[in-house]
């Protein structure tokens, strides 16, 4: 930089960065309120320091709402020009698939719940641990303290204790070696489940995530887009898949925009319960803000593949076989192109129904929730079969072939 001429100075404009007088460093402090009841205070809904993405129902706030008749661009190419030719679009090309016995994200999920404990507590040396357990170092007149703390041992990872007798009267004054193992087989993660002084201030809950039912299993997802609105949901153009990757349990659900992802995934984790981890592709409505706050508040990881590598997620593979009955049932049964999302419905039922040789000849339902189904309903009712209905007199009641005389 050069020095400026005595012209520029005159002419160019002066930006004032800093101004005259001495510093103050009070005029930096903050005082959040000055209110008696300032617990209440920071609790209500307005407060936008403790806003919380979920309402006082649990409900995420910032919902997608539908959009009937929004077109959506299918990635997949232009649609048919044949308004009779329905498919429903992915990926091409056949997909085989390849099972693992061993789960990674179930040794994620165990991970986690062993550095989540606090049963566990860091302790240093000398701090929080027996007498007779701590190493003591002898100081030597020729070692400074810098050499001192260099060959102190790092911290250690040590169980807490738990006073059985604190607990008794919330187990039924059980011996005390059960509510040692109890403690043992279970986390205790809510470090407090009332929020201020009183319980009754406690307007929503601390940890959403401790009050819904956990899914423990990794669950994969992806979209998929059809040529025409379906004739069961306003207008959905678009349907969104979630695939259990230990129990191959496969849901569907449609949408109008792939913006309504978080209106999924809420609805999914609300039917089947909060996954372990989300696998997912790099879409940016499967990696948006309020999927994140959804993500955090229920502690569930997520898993994404690498962009233009599909075969990476794991609802690809599973998707192969569900084009392949879905696509069966439509054009066995000559069903109509906007009941594509019916069909698409029931081709998942019938598969969660139906044992699988990768696990153990067991059916998904069975292997996610743990209880045998009942196949009745598969037995009894066909999709897209044709129903006789009876045909009944309004005025005496009675079941007739032409119009009664009354």
């Amino acid at each position: 930089m050069d020095p400026n001429a005595a012209k520029e100075f005159d002419t160019l404009p002066h930006v004032m960065l800093t101004q005259g007088g001495e510093w103050d460093p009070a005029v930096l402090d903050h005082m959040l309120t000055d209110h008696d009841d300032w617990v209440s205070k920071v609790k209500r809904d307005e407060d936008q320091e403790h806003d919380s993405p979920f309402d006082d129902r649990g409900e995420h706030k910032h919902r997608e709402p539908v959009r009937p008749g929004v077109s959506i661009d299918n990635p997949a190419g232009p649609p048919s020009e044949d308004p009779e030719d329905v498919e429903v679009n992915l990926h091409g090309g056949n997909i085989e698939v390849y099972f693992h016995a061993d789960d990674a994200a179930r040794e994620v999920h165990q991970a986690h719940q062993e550095v989540s404990n606090l049963n566990k507590i860091f302790v240093h040396e000398g701090e929080g641990m027996p007498d007779d357990e701590v190493e003591t170092v002898e100081e030597e007149e020729d070692e400074t303290k810098e050499d001192i703390e260099a060959s102190a041992p790092p911290a250690e990872t040590k169980l807490k204790p738990v006073d059985c007798s604190k607990f008794q009267r919330q187990f039924p004054h059980v011996p005390f070696e059960k509510i040692k193992r109890t403690f043992t087989a279970t986390t205790q993660n809510a470090a407090s489940v009332v929020c201020g002084p009183k319980a009754n201030q406690t307007l929503k809950s601390p940890n959403p995530a401790l009050i819904i039912r956990r899914r423990k299993e990794a669950v994969a997802t992806d979209s998929l887009f059809a040529d025409v609105p379906a004739v069961d949901a306003p207008g959905c153009t678009g349907a969104q898949t979630f695939v259990g990757r230990s129990s191959l349990l496969t849901d569907c659900c449609g949408f109008c925009s792939v913006s309504e992802f978080p209106n999924n995934l809420m609805d999914n984790i609300r039917e089947r319960g909060a996954m372990d981890v989300l696998m997912s592709d790099h879409a940016n409505c499967e990696m948006s803000a309020r999927v994140k706050d959804i993500l955090r508040a229920l502690m569930i990881g997520h898993w994404k593949s690498e962009p233009c590598y599909q075969h990476q997620n794991f609802a690809e593979h599973r998707w192969g076989h569900v084009k392949a009955n879905f696509e069966w049932l439509m054009a066995f049964l000559d069903v109509d192109p906007d009941c594509w999302l019916l069909a698409l419905n029931c081709a998942c039922s019938v598969m969660n129904l139906t044992a699988e040789k990768i696990l153990g000849w067991r059916t998904p339902q069975e292997v996610a929730d743990g209880e045998t189904p009942d196949i009745c309903i598969l037995l009894h009712f066909m999709f897209w079969d044709i129903a006789n209905c009876a045909r009944f007199c309004l005025g005496c009641r009675s079941q007739v072939d032409i119009p009664c005389s009354c």
